[in-house]
């Protein structure tokens, strides 16, 4: 079900789905989750390094917030689960 849903999302009007999607990842515990997510947040965070000069213009893209277009909480979030899944990855490839 997640792959599917951010397959879909629009990398566009992020402040309408984004608090959403980390109340669902929050959720939840499972490691295709949280690699999934990683990768969308990868995705946005590339398309929204250039502010509003951007792609989505000034209508659609994100606003800078503490951490690019991140809050601080879902740095802090994408952080640990960054570190979490590369300590997951050398653990199961050793």
């Amino acid at each position: 079900m997640i792959p599917v849903l951010t397959s879909f999302l629009p990398p566009t009007h992020t402040h309408i789905y984004l608090p959403v999607i980390f109340r669902i990842w929050e959720a939840f515990n499972s490691h295709i989750m949280d690699d999934r997510f990683l990768e969308f947040a990868g995705i946005l965070a590339e398309e929204h390094v250039t502010g509003q000069e951007g792609f989505a213009g000034e209508e659609g893209s994100a606003a800078w917030k503490d951490v690019g277009i991140w809050t601080q909480e879902e740095w802090l979030m994408l952080v640990s689960k960054g570190i979490e899944s590369l300590c997951r990855c050398f653990y199961y490839t050793c």
